[in-house]
């Protein structure tokens, strides 16, 4: 029938490993499914996205289908990444919004009297750290609006069973709360360019969108702007708060402690590297060969899904000075960590994670503040709950104060 082993769904890494040991670095698991193994060529089939190799995407519910999908359109898609990316997502506006962030995070972590943090606490927090830089007033109604989206996808995704929209209530009731949300979001970006001052400087992404030009005219539509802001906010929403709530669990389960003489920012860094290695937020992807390729000895046809593991990477000895089998954030302190291009929590090239260094600023504030508290989760090592975004399993922590 086609199928992929029976072990993939329980564990599609481990199934992958065991694959890639008993046939080498290409090999083909499913018919027209083929997977990668080696860096150079993980990175080669990222960063050629959109050249020899494109997204292979799900198609989306057909009535989501009926807008025009900003992700399908990839000239459009691309140049609203291109102005996020050189225009307001770099490492200073990071540093700029780093009270702001440590102020949202510091509230969460020592909210009183409150239940057991989960998955969708994270989410939350993140968007509330960081998701004023996306747009300025993502408050009240706009903000619950988009949080409805985000935590109704959330369901969707760790469902075991994935119905047709004709008898899964759940995706109806997630389209329905997309169309609010984009239609609010529509409303709000036509109100900000109508007041729109272009000689005052950008507060967001949102006045960044809105100020591009294609000569004389907008660069961008209502629709386009709304649909670009939503797809960085949900990635916001999605892998930050996964990354969250992975670096909660991985201070409960490892502990780690900054050694002597180490400076306290190189730390932090190291901590959130290691964890993004050990628990990367996405653990397999894929793209879509547009010609026949060459993976060694291998040829691929074009069309079929080569696959891609940054969490086989991360744990493949042969790429790693130091065993990979261990969480040890000291290693990151070595000046060579690991071979070119065995590391890739945000993936690579022309579609890499356009929030990259926002993502960081978060989590190495969490890391911080995390140095002076106490997480306690479930006993054991943390699990993974597989999917497009892979989440701790089971996930409930407690952080305390340090006496």
């Amino acid at each position: 029938m086609g199928l992929p082993p029976d072990d993939f769904d329980r564990d599609p890494i481990a199934c992958l490993q065991r694959l890639r040991n008993e046939y080498g670095d290409v090999f083909a698991f499913a018919p027209g499914k083929v997977a990668v193994a080696r860096p150079a060529w993980v990175h080669w089939a990222l960063a050629r996205t959109n050249r020899e190799t494109r997204v292979d995407a799900p198609a989306p519910p057909e009535k989501l289908a009926e807008r025009p999908l900003l992700r399908d359109r990839v000239e459009t898609w691309m140049a609203t990444r291109r102005t996020a990316q050189w225009h307001r997502l770099g490492r200073e506006v990071a540093e700029r919004t780093a009270p702001v962030i440590r102020s949202a995070l510091q509230r969460f972590l020592d909210a009183p009297g409150r239940s057991p943090i989960r998955l969708r606490d994270c989410e939350h927090a993140v968007l509330d750290a960081a998701g004023g830089i996306f747009v300025r007033d993502l408050e009240g109604d706009r903000r619950d609006a988009f949080a409805a989206v985000g935590d109704l996808l959330l369901e969707a995704g760790s469902a075991s069973v994935q119905l047709p929209e004709w008898l899964s209530p759940l995706t109806r009731r997630r389209r329905r709360a997309n169309d609010a949300w984009i239609g609010a979001l529509v409303a709000h970006v036509g109100a900000r360019r109508a007041i729109r001052d272009a000689a005052e400087p950008p507060s967001d992404l949102l006045d960044l969108l809105v100020d591009a030009r294609d000569g004389d005219r907008p660069a961008f539509s209502d629709l386009e702007v709304a649909q670009s802001l939503s797809i960085n906010l949900e990635n916001l929403y999605t892998v930050g708060g996964t990354g969250l709530a992975w670096l909660l669990a991985a201070h409960a389960a490892h502990g780690p402690s900054r050694p002597a003489g180490v400076d306290r920012e190189e730390w932090n860094r190291a901590v959130v590297r290691e964890t993004l290695r050990v628990y990367p937020a996405v653990t397999l992807t894929s793209r879509i060969l547009l010609e026949d390729t060459a993976f060694g000895d291998v040829t691929v046809p074009a069309g079929d899904s080569v696959f891609l593991s940054p969490l086989l990477l991360h744990t493949d000895p042969r790429w790693w000075r130091e065993d990979p089998s261990r969480f040890d954030p000291a290693r990151w302190l070595a000046a060579d960590v690991h071979d070119p291009h065995a590391y890739l929590p945000y993936g690579a090239g022309p579609r890499i994670c356009t929030g990259v260094h926002i993502a960081n600023a978060v989590l190495e504030t969490a890391a911080d503040l995390l140095a002076d508290r106490t997480v306690t989760t479930r006993p054991g090592p943390p699990r993974r709950r597989w999917g497009a975004v892979t989440t701790p399993k089971r996930f409930r922590a407690v952080v305390s104060r340090r006496a």
